[in-house]
């Protein structure tokens, strides 16, 4: 399994105020919006190539506060990263999320040690 890029996301609850805000205060455009269920979700790109994610939950037992959520950790095989971040100490919150473009699973350690973990098929 390898890790092809980590960066990190933010939690907000106005996405769109937000992706305003990056672009406007420090240079960053949206790359895509990813479709994952209950979520609105942003990743956004500067002209480096660097990249933050910006993430507001609508499931009605989420209570995120905003700012710095955690890390998103792109991986080249979903079930290995599981297993390697479970040796960490890590393990899956709720259902992964699939589509035919990737997998995604929010992991967490205690409560305030959050990985996305996102797998592109």
């Amino acid at each position: 399994m390898k890790v092809t890029d980590f960066y990190p996301i933010f939690y907000t609850n106005d996405v769109e105020a937000e992706i305003e805000r990056y672009a406007k205060d420090l240079g960053f455009a949206l790359k895509h919006r990813p479709e994952i269920e209950f979520l609105d979700y942003a990743v956004l790109e500067n002209k480096n190539g660097r990249r933050i994610d910006l993430v507001c939950s609508h499931f009605p037992s989420d209570s995120f506060t905003e700012g710095y959520l955690g890390m998103r950790a792109n991986v080249n095989d979903f079930e290995a990263g599981v297993s390697y971040f479970a040796k960490q100490g890590y393990a899956i919150f709720g259902e992964p999320h699939e589509t035919a473009a990737s997998i995604v699973a929010l992991l967490n350690k205690g409560d305030k040690d959050f990985i996305v973990l996102f797998h592109h098929k």
